[in-house]
């Protein structure tokens, strides 16, 4: 069976996502509107009730797919799974289930991610500005 999978972080990598979940298919980017991008030293998105939205990517992933999405999301331990219907169709995406704020990425992975970006064609400004907010909430 196949599901729309909607990606903000280290999933957005096209290379990453080749070698992780072979059988994906790029639909297309979108914003997830309602979100909010946080980091808690990795990504996950919380929601936001000031009309933000979450720019990512949606792919098509078979079951095998999503088996190796939750062994790499640390489901259902680290994250669990949301539903959404959208503009896009009903999306699956991951989101974490404590999140504490002001810890930021490691290099390595702020790097799989604004590569990520760079394969969709979105704004590497809102990636920024939420390392910058997370940064900032550590100095608190």
């Amino acid at each position: 069976m196949t599901q729309l999978y909607f990606a903000y972080g280290a999933n957005l990598n096209v290379e990453e996502m080749s070698y992780r979940c072979p059988g994906a298919v790029p639909v297309h980017s979108f914003v997830l509107t309602g979100w909010q991008l946080l980091f808690s030293h990795v990504a996950t998105i919380v929601p936001a009730y000031d009309g933000q939205g979450v720019p990512g990517a949606i792919w098509a992933i078979t079951d095998t797919c999503e088996d190796s999405l939750d062994g790499f999301e640390g489901y259902p331990y680290l994250y669990t799974k949301k539903y959404l219907e959208t503009t896009a169709g009903k999306l699956m995406f991951y989101v974490m289930h404590d999140v504490e704020t002001g810890k930021p990425p490691s290099l390595s992975y702020l790097n799989t991610i604004t590569r990520g970006y760079a394969d969709w064609g979105l704004d590497q400004a809102y990636l920024d500005q939420a390392v910058e907010q997370c940064r900032n909430a550590n100095l608190k």
